[in-house]
Protein backbone atom coordinates (compact mmCIF):
# COMPACT_ATOMS: atom_id res chain seq x y z
CA UNK A 1 0.00 0.00 0.00
CA UNK A 2 1.25 3.48 -0.75
CA UNK A 3 1.34 6.38 1.68
CA UNK A 4 -0.75 9.44 0.94
CA UNK A 5 -0.75 12.87 2.56
CA UNK A 6 -3.74 13.35 4.80
CA UNK A 7 -4.42 16.49 6.78
CA UNK A 8 -2.26 16.26 9.84
CA UNK A 9 0.28 13.76 8.55
CA UNK A 10 0.96 10.67 6.50
CA UNK A 11 -1.32 7.67 6.52
CA UNK A 12 -1.76 4.74 4.24
CA UNK A 13 -4.64 4.85 1.81
CA UNK A 14 -6.38 1.98 3.59
CA UNK A 15 -6.78 3.96 6.82
CA UNK A 16 -8.12 6.95 4.89
CA UNK A 17 -10.66 4.75 3.12
CA UNK A 18 -11.52 3.06 6.40
CA UNK A 19 -12.15 6.41 8.07
CA UNK A 20 -14.50 7.49 5.29
CA UNK A 21 -16.24 4.10 5.31
CA UNK A 22 -16.70 4.17 9.08
CA UNK A 23 -18.08 7.72 8.91
CA UNK A 24 -20.61 6.81 6.24
CA UNK A 25 -21.70 3.54 7.81
CA UNK A 26 -22.26 4.59 11.44
CA UNK A 27 -25.41 6.11 12.77
CA UNK A 28 -24.89 9.30 14.74
CA UNK A 29 -26.73 9.42 18.02
CA UNK A 30 -28.35 12.73 18.86
CA UNK A 31 -26.22 13.29 21.94
CA UNK A 32 -22.81 11.82 22.64
CA UNK A 33 -19.40 12.78 23.89
CA UNK A 34 -17.39 14.72 21.28
CA UNK A 35 -14.40 12.91 19.86
CA UNK A 36 -12.03 15.77 20.69
CA UNK A 37 -8.90 13.62 20.49
CA UNK A 38 -9.75 12.62 16.94
CA UNK A 39 -8.22 14.53 14.02
CA UNK A 40 -11.56 14.44 12.21
CA UNK A 41 -14.92 15.50 13.63
CA UNK A 42 -18.46 15.03 12.40
CA UNK A 43 -20.86 17.98 12.50
CA UNK A 44 -22.33 16.43 15.66
CA UNK A 45 -18.88 16.31 17.28
CA UNK A 46 -18.33 19.99 16.49
CA UNK A 47 -21.78 20.83 17.87
CA UNK A 48 -20.89 18.98 21.08
CA UNK A 49 -17.69 21.04 21.34
CA UNK A 50 -19.73 24.22 21.00
CA UNK A 51 -22.20 23.19 23.69
CA UNK A 52 -19.44 22.03 26.02
CA UNK A 53 -17.54 25.28 25.42
CA UNK A 54 -20.56 27.37 26.38
CA UNK A 55 -20.77 25.57 29.72
CA UNK A 56 -17.02 25.98 30.28
CA UNK A 57 -17.36 29.73 29.60
CA UNK A 58 -20.09 29.89 32.22
CA UNK A 59 -17.82 28.10 34.69
CA UNK A 60 -20.12 25.11 35.21
CA UNK A 61 -19.76 21.49 34.26
CA UNK A 62 -21.83 20.42 31.25
CA UNK A 63 -24.84 18.29 32.13
CA UNK A 64 -24.72 14.62 31.19
CA UNK A 65 -27.51 15.05 28.66
CA UNK A 66 -27.85 18.10 26.46
CA UNK A 67 -31.25 19.40 25.51
CA UNK A 68 -32.31 18.70 21.93
CA UNK A 69 -32.83 22.42 21.13
CA UNK A 70 -29.26 23.22 22.22
CA UNK A 71 -27.91 20.49 19.95
CA UNK A 72 -30.04 21.66 17.05
CA UNK A 73 -28.85 25.24 17.54
CA UNK A 74 -25.20 24.15 17.66
CA UNK A 75 -25.63 22.02 14.51
CA UNK A 76 -27.20 25.03 12.78
CA UNK A 77 -24.11 27.06 13.72
CA UNK A 78 -21.82 24.44 12.20
CA UNK A 79 -23.86 24.37 8.99
CA UNK A 80 -23.97 28.18 8.83
CA UNK A 81 -20.21 28.51 9.38
CA UNK A 82 -19.62 25.95 6.63
CA UNK A 83 -21.93 27.66 4.13
CA UNK A 84 -20.43 31.07 4.97
CA UNK A 85 -16.93 29.76 4.27
CA UNK A 86 -15.71 30.18 7.86
CA UNK A 87 -14.81 26.49 8.22
CA UNK A 88 -14.56 23.55 5.86
CA UNK A 89 -15.34 19.87 5.74
CA UNK A 90 -13.89 17.11 3.59
CA UNK A 91 -16.33 14.26 2.96
CA UNK A 92 -18.57 15.64 5.74
CA UNK A 93 -15.72 15.52 8.27
CA UNK A 94 -14.17 18.59 9.83
CA UNK A 95 -10.44 18.73 10.57
CA UNK A 96 -10.14 19.20 14.35
CA UNK A 97 -7.47 21.89 14.11
CA UNK A 98 -10.04 24.43 12.87
CA UNK A 99 -11.60 24.73 16.32
CA UNK A 100 -10.46 25.95 19.70
CA UNK A 101 -11.21 24.04 22.90
CA UNK A 102 -14.64 25.68 23.03
CA UNK A 103 -15.64 24.65 19.52
CA UNK A 104 -15.21 28.09 17.98
CA UNK A 105 -13.42 28.42 14.64
CA UNK A 106 -9.90 29.87 14.74
CA UNK A 107 -9.89 33.21 12.88
CA UNK A 108 -7.05 32.28 10.47
CA UNK A 109 -9.15 29.44 9.06
CA UNK A 110 -11.77 31.87 7.77
CA UNK A 111 -9.03 34.11 6.38
CA UNK A 112 -7.46 31.12 4.63
CA UNK A 113 -10.80 30.23 3.08
CA UNK A 114 -11.09 33.80 1.76
CA UNK A 115 -7.51 33.83 0.48
CA UNK A 116 -7.31 30.32 -0.99
CA UNK A 117 -10.94 29.95 -2.06
CA UNK A 118 -13.84 27.91 -0.82
CA UNK A 119 -14.15 25.80 -3.98
CA UNK A 120 -11.05 23.72 -3.24
CA UNK A 121 -11.14 22.75 0.43
CA UNK A 122 -8.32 20.24 -0.11
CA UNK A 123 -6.07 23.15 -1.07
CA UNK A 124 -7.02 24.95 2.14
CA UNK A 125 -6.54 21.83 4.22
CA UNK A 126 -3.18 21.07 2.65
CA UNK A 127 -1.97 24.62 3.25
CA UNK A 128 -2.62 24.13 6.96
CA UNK A 129 -1.12 20.61 7.03
CA UNK A 130 2.12 21.20 5.16
CA UNK A 131 5.31 22.66 6.66
CA UNK A 132 5.56 26.33 5.73
CA UNK A 133 8.84 28.12 5.05
CA UNK A 134 7.40 31.40 6.37
CA UNK A 135 6.77 29.59 9.66
CA UNK A 136 10.30 28.13 9.78
CA UNK A 137 9.11 24.70 8.65
CA UNK A 138 6.25 24.49 11.11
CA UNK A 139 2.71 23.60 10.01
CA UNK A 140 0.09 26.37 10.23
CA UNK A 141 -2.41 23.98 11.89
CA UNK A 142 0.00 23.54 14.82
CA UNK A 143 0.18 27.29 15.46
CA UNK A 144 -3.48 28.28 15.27
CA UNK A 145 -3.97 28.35 19.04
CA UNK A 146 -0.56 29.66 20.06
CA UNK A 147 0.54 31.98 17.23
CA UNK A 148 -2.42 32.96 15.05
CA UNK A 149 -0.74 36.21 13.97
CA UNK A 150 2.19 34.24 12.54
CA UNK A 151 -0.25 32.05 10.63
CA UNK A 152 -2.00 35.13 9.24
CA UNK A 153 1.34 36.62 8.13
CA UNK A 154 2.30 33.37 6.37
CA UNK A 155 -1.09 33.32 4.68
CA UNK A 156 -0.22 36.58 2.91
CA UNK A 157 2.32 34.61 0.82
CA UNK A 158 0.00 31.74 -0.03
Amino acid sequence: MSDVMVLGGFANSFSWSSAIFKRESREEPQVRKPQTGNSWLSASDVAQLIITGEFLDAGVAPPKRFAAPAMESALNSVQRWTSEGRIFAIHDLYPRFQFDAHGRPHAPVERAMQRLGTDDVLRVGNWFAMPNSYLHGRRPQDLLATAPDEVLRALQYA
